[in-house]
């Protein structure tokens, strides 16, 4: 069973590799072109390399906490096992000690090794990335016994959240930074980005109840328990209201003249509205009891 480490452990996680993966893959692409709207969209998306990893060890303490001892840590590591509990802690290992150390490395004497090796990590670091906030939605949809969540949308829904919640964390950094000319104009095309986000967002979370209302009965009591039951309060005010409503209508006013307080209040909203929406999954999904096949809480 669940509980609340574990979703905050994936907030931050999806938060700080959503975060570092658009960093990366604007680093990436300005490697190989000099584009001015690409080079002040980077003087935003830059912070995730710093950002990105700090955020994901915060969210590993939330994990290790939930293991409750670091005995229980070495064992998830070292079990000689390919399941993905395993696979996702590596994951998780290897994006925090690259990414890290690109950073190191990156900060020394330029020299034709130093970029090379700089270069390597940062790519290593970026697929560990890629793995990271993929981990999470592919974990929780491997189980049967929880209908609600054994869903190919759930993965489609938690990558989307990461990387909005990853551009919104982006976009408070830029607010942070705004005395900088290109960080300012940057900020804006950020924006853009997140709206595009938040779209497919709402398109898999509305496809994740479609799909759920149509099923098993456990499936349905899920989906109807954010609808109209227990968790609607959470879910209408903290995931649609302010998670998806608020950041739109503020980005869109941003957009059209708002200034850029209006935009980071939005990305705060994001955030907030991205760990209602893990709690509210988890606390919505009921498992089959192995015992007598009965429906039980997911969180416990």
């Amino acid at each position: 069973m669940v509980n609340s480490f574990i979703a905050w452990y994936l907030f931050l996680a999806g938060m700080g590799g959503g975060a570092f993966l658009i960093g990366a893959v604007v680093d990436i692409l300005l490697r190989f072109s000099d584009d001015p709207r690409l080079e002040r969209v980077g003087a935003v998306t830059d912070g995730g390399l710093i950002l990105g990893p700090a955020t994901v060890v915060l969210g590993a303490v939330f994990l290790l906490a939930d293991l409750g001892s670091p005995e229980r840590a070495f064992q998830v590591f070292f079990t000689p096992s390919t399941s993905l509990l395993t696979l996702g802690s590596w994951a998780i290992a290897l994006f925090c000690v690259c990414s890290i150390a690109a950073l190191l490395v990156g900060g020394l004497v330029e020299t034709t090794v130093s970029r090379v090796v700089e270069a390597v990590l940062h790519g290593l670091a970026t697929l560990a990335a890629c793995c990271v906030i993929l981990y999470s939605g592919v974990y929780l949809s491997t189980f049967p016994s929880v209908p609600f969540l054994h869903n190919p949308i759930v993965p489609v829904l938690f990558v989307a959240s990461a990387l909005s919640t990853g551009m919104a964390l982006l976009l408070i950094f830029g607010f942070v930074l705004r005395d900088h000319e290109d960080v300012s104009e940057g900020l804006s095309s950020c924006a853009r980005i997140d709206l595009v986000l938040l779209g497919i967002e709402v398109a898999a979370l509305g496809a994740l109840l479609a799909v759920s209302l149509g099923s098993g009965e456990a499936a349905v009591d899920s989906a109807w328990a954010l609808i109209s039951g227990d968790q609607a309060g959470l879910f209408w005010l903290g995931v649609v209201a302010v998670g998806v409503a608020a950041p739109i209508a503020l980005e869109v006013s941003h957009l059209r003249g708002a200034d850029l307080f209006t935009l980071v209040v939005g990305a705060g909203c994001v955030s907030v509205g991205g760990l209602c929406l893990r709690y509210a999954l988890l606390l919505a999904a009921v498992r089959f009891s192995a015992i007598d096949m009965s429906a039980v809480a997911f969180w416990g």
